[in-house]
Formats: C-alpha cells, structure tokens, sequence
C-alpha cells in the first residue's frame, strides 16, 4: 500500500495508490498505442486527469526511466556518497513530515500504525494508545 488518499489539499507528495498505478498501466498498454497521439500528449493528459506531474506518469509506465530514477535518487543522497549532504537531507525530510502531520494528524497516526505493523523486533499490541 502506498500513502493513504488524503482529502488535504495541501499534501505536496501527490502519490498515486496501487490502484491508479494499476489502471495507468492498463490505460498505457491499450489506449496509448491505439490513440493517435504522441506519448507526450498522452502522459499529459493522464497527468491532469490524475492530478500529477506528466513526469509521474512517465515513472509508471516507462519500467528503464524508473529504474535510473531509482539509481539516481539512491546515488543522491548516500552516507557514504557525502555524509553532510545526507544529513542536510535527513534534517529536511523530517522537518516536512512534521510540517505533513501538522497539516493532517490522521497522517501520524497512520505512520506510526504501520510503523509497528512492520516491527519485527516485538509484537506490539497499541500504538498512540490504541490496539493495532
């Protein structure tokens, strides 16, 4: 599961779900081709249907380009790589989850259920006080 589908308008991450994901590619291997249009005009128009960047779109359905992102955002921020970089970029990302959560607790909360669901180290049985 990805992030949950927010009703914030001020969620700045703007992921799609696994099932728009899913649908995007079915929509890329049977109406892409058979459209008429450059793949460009396609990514854009899915992109403002989706109300995502076209550069998303492109990440989802162009399996080479998302494995040299991966590579790249790896590289980008690496301990080894630059140890003030990543720490630079540590400060930064928790700040905008904090920011996140101030915008929307419901967030938190479910960062903190997962958090625990996906402990291996204990079987916890609450979190924020309340049962998983």
């Amino acid at each position: 599961m990805k992030y949950p589908k927010l009703s914030d308008r001020q969620d700045l991450r703007r992921k799609l779900m696994d099932q728009d994901i899913a649908a995007l590619k079915v929509s890329y291997a049977k109406d892409y081709p058979f459209k008429g249009t450059s793949y460009r005009q396609w990514a854009l128009a899915k992109a403002s249907e989706l109300g995502v960047s076209d550069g998303t779109i492109f990440y989802h359905t162009n399996d080479s380009y998302k494995a040299k992102m991966k590579a790249k955002n790896a590289k980008a921020h690496s301990k080894a790589a630059d140890p003030e970089d990543y720490a630079r970029h540590r400060a930064q990302e928790s700040k905008r989850r904090v920011e996140r959560w101030d915008r929307n607790p419901e967030l938190r909360e479910w960062h903190y259920r997962v958090s625990a669901k996906n402990d291996k180290r204990v079987q916890r049985k609450t979190v924020l006080g309340k049962s998983l």
